[in-house]
């Protein structure tokens, strides 16, 4: 057998149809540049607009972001722009300063992760009925659904995991991309050529690891907690447990088990960073890699890369997506609200969200979803949309460590899964 011809492929062979889309990016910053400068109106007194991004050392996207906020200033002269770019490392200590006693040196809009943006809500500006209502309307319900309540954001960056691979190796194999957890499992052992080659990465715990067990869990499928009722129900506070249902620790956890028993996962488990999975990758280390979609453009800036290629992550029948939302948002504190929106309103509009979804984001919009959900690497990541949830944000600080331990207790092999579960649950209560 060879590799499916359905399988998604970009990298070094990126697939043709996507050319003509990142050419009309680039072409489009260009023309941002030249055309204000041609056909700027008379304007009034100007006033000044204080946003901070958070550079997060990815090739080239420090640059790309400069060129869209000030595109909105070419496109709005009474409003200067003053950006500001900060260590992605220093959110910790910035957020939580400026939603408390620092309010007066908190900047008019910035970046934050959902989680931020739940904890922080009722410091951030709710926008008008209007515009919350064309946010739900144009954008993915499950992308919206990532920070409930009262619209108080736009989406900036959406992201969701896909299985990254080698398909010469898995031409070499003669194996198809694996299209079930199982498959998964067999294809990895398969690809396993220690101590030269691991088939796939395992992110340590509170480097991903516990993001990615989330995110098996859904993909393995829902659990009625009924069914568990002599075993962790490690209620998380989400969505479905209204219904009475959870993820499927357990079976993510026996799934990770098995990969490393059958020596599928690299040594050292419980060490790797997810950022150092995917450079391993790509020193050919890994034959796969579960990963978010930001790895694409890490992959494409990398020197002497191997031929890669990503396809959706493995689900069961009744498992499903994983997200996570970064937003735009305002302070409510902002004495400049009026701009605020406007450049609020500018990144929600198709061609602003057409240029994030280019710099490795998951496309927002409905339109958008269908203009390059067809598209390398879009089509593998788009899947996840599809009854995609998030981390438990009410929940998640709780959550986390108890996800984390019970990685660490099971693929050490101290504890079962199941033990390493109501170990990690006991320790959480």
């Amino acid at each position: 057998m060879t590799v499916s011809a359905t399988a998604s492929s970009i990298g070094r062979g990126i697939h043709a149809a996507a050319v003509p889309v990142l050419v009309r990016c680039a072409a489009l910053l260009a023309l941002m540049a030249v055309l204000p400068c041609a056909a700027a109106p008379e304007v009034g007194p100007r006033t000044n607009l204080q946003v901070t991004l958070w550079d997060s050392g990815m090739p080239g996207e420090r640059r790309a972001l400069t060129e869209l906020v000030f595109s909105f200033q070419h496109a709005n002269p009474d409003v200067i722009v003053c950006l500001e770019w900060k260590d992605a490392a220093l959110q910790a200590d910035w957020i939580p300063r400026w939603c408390g006693g620092y309010r007066d040196y908190a900047p008019d809009l910035t970046v934050m992760s959902e989680q931020y943006a739940w904890d922080n809500r009722h410091e951030l500006l709710a926008v008008p009925d209007e515009l919350g209502r064309e946010l739900r309307r144009d954008f993915e319900p499950a992308v919206m659904r990532r920070l409930p309540g009262q619209t108080r954001g736009v989406p900036w960056r959406v992201s969701t995991r896909a299985l990254y691979y080698r398909p010469d190796l898995l031409a070499e194999a003669e194996l198809e991309v694996p299209a079930t957890l199982d498959e998964l499992v067999a294809c990895a052992e398969e690809l396993a050529k220690p101590p030269a080659r691991y088939g796939l990465g395992m992110q340590r715990p509170l480097g991903g690891g516990e993001e990615l067990l989330y995110a098996l869990a859904r993909a393995a499928g829902a659990v009625d907690l009924a069914d568990v009722a002599d075993g962790p129900t490690l209620s998380d506070g989400n969505s479905e447990e209204r219904r009475n249902v959870r993820p499927d620790y357990e079976g993510a956890l026996e799934l990770l088990v098995d990969l490393q028993s059958r020596g599928a996962l690299q040594p050292e488990t419980l060490t790797w960073s997810e950022a150092e999975l995917v450079d391993l990758f790509a020193q050919g280390r890994l034959a796969m890699v579960i990963a978010p979609i930001w790895a694409t453009r890490v992959l494409r800036a990398t020197d002497e890369v191997p031929e890669w290629a990503v396809a959706p992550l493995p689900m069961a029948q009744d498992g499903s997506g994983a997200l996570a939302v970064d937003w735009l948002v305002a302070f409510e504190g902002t004495d400049r609200q009026e701009n605020a929106l406007r450049l609020m309103r500018y990144v929600a509009e198709k061609e602003t969200q057409r240029l994030l979804a280019m710099m490795s984001g998951v496309p927002a919009t409905r339109e958008l979803v269908a203009e390059l959900g067809g598209m390398e690497p879009w089509s593998a990541h788009v899947v996840a949309l599809s009854g995609a949830d998030g981390v438990p944000l009410s929940s998640w600080y709780r959550l986390r460590p108890a996800l984390a331990n019970a990685l660490i207790y099971a693929l050490s092999g101290r504890l079962t899964p199941r033990e390493a579960l109501a170990e990690a649950v006991a320790i959480a209560e």
